[in-house]
């Protein structure tokens, strides 16, 4: 008796692991893509800027709570620093104001400040980094970069003080050639007409698609809410969180 069950046994575990093994197979063959699949959908939050925005916006409002007004300029370089934000660039500094780029892990800012005839501080506007010096983009990719102590002539051209007038305009500009309901070919085929170049689509959905688009040094990131194929819904926003490939065409268009 005691054989019999021993071959018993042995037979059933043969048939066990054969029944299993598929399944085993199927598991490891399964991972990778629920891996990739992850990754991407990891990346597609990485670059969306509605998909960030909320944080950042967050940590914005907290900084400018606690960078009181009536301060002179030393103070905001300390508090800065106290509070874990480095500054990158110093794109303008002069009697009356100062402009920094700071970045915090993922997230950078723009601090702008404005000074009356003493040098304390009179207004506080802290607002997206639209256009990074190679420092801040070095920055926020993780690599050590020294604090800036002064600004570096040619900063200027990354102000998004000096800058964003002429970007806005372009901005309502392009809405209005991007009119909603329209299919999502109508968008692609009306964003290389007006000279814009697709860098990174950063999602796409039935219902949603989201493209970064580069034309000279400019970047928005357009967003297009889709029901039953047509657009009931386009915003032209920020580009703050940009893919390599965004960088790549922002970077040739200075040579």
């Amino acid at each position: 008796m005691k054989s019999v069950l021993t071959k018993t046994s042995l037979a059933a575990a043969a048939v066990t692991a054969a029944l299993l093994a598929p399944t085993a197979a199927t598991a490891a063959e399964s991972k990778p893509a629920r891996t990739e699949a992850a990754a991407a959908a990891q990346g597609r939050v990485a670059y969306s800027d509605r998909e960030q925005m909320k944080p950042w916006t967050d940590d914005k409002e907290l900084l400018e709570r606690e960078l009181k007004l009536g301060q002179n300029k030393a103070f905001y370089v300390k508090a800065l620093a106290d509070r874990g934000f480095h500054i990158t660039s110093i794109n303008s500094d002069k009697p009356d104001a100062v402009e920094y780029e700071v970045v915090k892990a993922d997230k950078s800012y723009e601090v702008q400040l404005d000074f009356d005839g003493a040098g304390k501080a009179t207004k506080l506007d802290i607002t997206t980094n639209l256009w990074r010096t190679d420092a801040t983009k070095a920055a926020l990719k993780g690599n050590k970069v020294p604090v800036a102590t002064q600004y570096q002539r040619g900063n200027e051209v990354y102000s998004d003080r000096a800058r964003m007038k002429t970007w806005s305009g372009e901005k309502d500009r392009l809405e209005q050639a991007l009119a909603p309901g329209h299919d999502k070919g109508f968008y692609d085929q009306q964003l290389r007409k007006l000279g814009y170049q697709v860098t990174s689509v950063n999602d796409r959905e039935k219902d949603y698609v989201e493209y970064e688009v580069v034309k000279g040094s400019d970047t928005f990131e357009v967003q297009i809410d889709l029901d039953g194929g047509k657009a009931k819904k386009v915003d032209v926003t920020t580009n703050a969180w940009q893919s390599e490939a965004t960088e790549r065409a922002l970077d040739a268009s200075k040579r």
